[in-house]
């Protein structure tokens, strides 16, 4: 579904579902109250506005906010339906509440250098077996998302995503990683452990060459 630049919808009591087609905006759409479901890639495009009002929108691809989303008092659900694996979040958007839900594995992947902003409540519900991945499109690079309202977390794995604000999740241990500087450091010692064990080896070796 389309919305083209210049055009503007406004969603009834009956709501959406774009049958894990993807919604793209350019012009103007009003949620209202509605629910908006089974969106594969929601895309706002510069220029376009959603103006979430009081309305659900589930999303199971990317989230590609290039305009502008005004949360109002809504909730946007990130899912696993639609089949698309990993997904990514780009652009900057300040959302009311958002949920992350999965019955299984999944990875999402915040575009480095952008800040996702939660107003109200985060709730990330991973499986136990299989939790949710929240990782920087660019590994070692930071991703941010700001925390001003409350969250509930489990079953979630981070890797070079930032949680900032008054509600900084404690159960949420993000996994270390070096930087490229620490990586070649680490290399290097590596490189002096494996020569140095190689020299000891050569001069025992000499050594019982000569008492025999």
């Amino acid at each position: 579904m389309t919305i083209p630049a210049g055009g503007s919808i406004g969603l009834d009591a009956g709501g959406l579902d774009a049958g894990c087609t993807d919604l793209i905006v350019l012009g103007t759409l009003h949620t209202n109250s509605a629910q908006v479901s089974n969106v594969r890639n929601l895309i706002i495009q510069s220029g376009g506005l959603i103006d979430a009002g009081a309305s659900s929108i589930s999303v199971g691809g990317n989230w590609s906010n290039s305009g502008t989303f005004t949360a109002g008092g809504g909730q946007v659900n990130f899912s696993d339906v639609c089949g698309v694996n990993p997904a990514a979040v780009t652009g900057n958007t300040t959302f009311n509440n958002v949920n992350f839900t999965s019955t299984s594995w999944k990875t999402w992947q915040f575009a480095a250098g952008s800040t996702q902003t939660v107003q109200g409540v985060l709730n990330i519900q991973g499986d136990v077996s299989d939790p949710w991945n929240f990782r920087s499109t660019t590994p070692g690079q930071q991703a941010s998302i700001v925390l001003n309202g409350t969250h509930t977390t489990a079953n979630l794995d981070v890797v070079d995503v930032n949680f900032i604000g008054p509600s900084i999740p404690s159960d949420i241990k993000p996994i270390p990683t070096l930087s490229p500087f620490g990586m070649l450091v680490l290399l290097l010692l590596l490189g002096a452990t494996i020569v140095g064990t190689s020299s000891r080896r050569l001069c025992q070796k000499s050594t019982w060459g000569n008492r025999s």
